[in-house]
């Protein structure tokens, strides 16, 4: 039977009461009534059903949603946090094995003016045991000196430029790693909350649509039983 007839049923029922003396009640059969509102419960729309159904378990698809959530931004916290500890640890890497680069380039150079300063004073003194001019070779042998700590300086301060220049463009290369991993994990963060927004959005919406059926189908059968009395 269908709903709609089950109400007139009970409008029957009304109708036919016995009204009570010297009173507006009346008497009606309990009975029948109830199994009429049974026979309402078991011919329930189907979308009624859903709806209750779905408020009935609102509680848990937002706290499903929530869980989610927050999981989705704790495994995106992970993510972004892991990677600016390996951009961190590869710049930490580059900018050492930059330093020892250089500390190689100045230690070369040190020894190579050390050795270009030896062979000079070796050679000097080789001219002045064997030249019979010793004045010349002298002046010969300080000139050699000269120059050759000159060139020790030179081929020294290159090595530091040159040591200098590599670490500041390792810190560079570092500076831009971290400032990459950076945005890396900003976007991760800023996709997942975007996530999340959209799930709670979904959720709220199909409890509001939800909602609003089962309130029209109360306010529908309200309706019916008042127009009747």
């Amino acid at each position: 039977m269908r709903v709609e007839d089950l109400l007139e049923k009970i409008e029957e029922l009304l109708d036919n009461g016995q009204k009570v003396a010297f009173s507006s009640k009346i008497t009606v059969d309990v009975d029948a009534v109830r199994n009429c509102v049974d026979e309402i419960r078991a011919n329930m729309p189907e979308e009624v059903r859903q709806a209750r159904n779905i408020v009935r378990d609102r509680n848990k698809l937002i706290d499903d949603a929530t869980q989610q959530a927050e999981t989705t931004l704790s495994k995106a916290t992970e993510r972004a946090q892991e990677t600016i500890n390996k951009a961190n640890a590869k710049a930490k890497e580059h900018i050492l094995s930059s330093e020892e680069i250089a500390r190689t380039n100045v230690a070369q150079a040190e020894e190579r003016a050390t050795l270009t300063i030896a062979n000079a004073e070796a050679k000097a003194q080789q001219m002045v045991e064997e030249s019979e001019i010793t004045a010349r070779a002298k002046q010969y042998c300080d000139e050699m000196f000269r120059k050759a700590q000159a060139q020790a300086e030179a081929t020294i301060a290159n090595a530091n430029a040159t040591a200098a220049e590599t670490i500041e463009t390792a810190n560079q290369q570092a500076t831009a790693a971290k400032e990459q991993a950076s945005k890396w994990a900003n976007d991760i963060c800023a996709s997942a909350a975007n996530f999340v927004e959209n799930i709670i959005g979904q959720t709220e919406r199909s409890l509001a649509n939800s909602l609003g059926s089962v309130r029209q189908a109360k306010e529908n059968i309200h309706n019916a039983i008042g127009n009747r009395e």
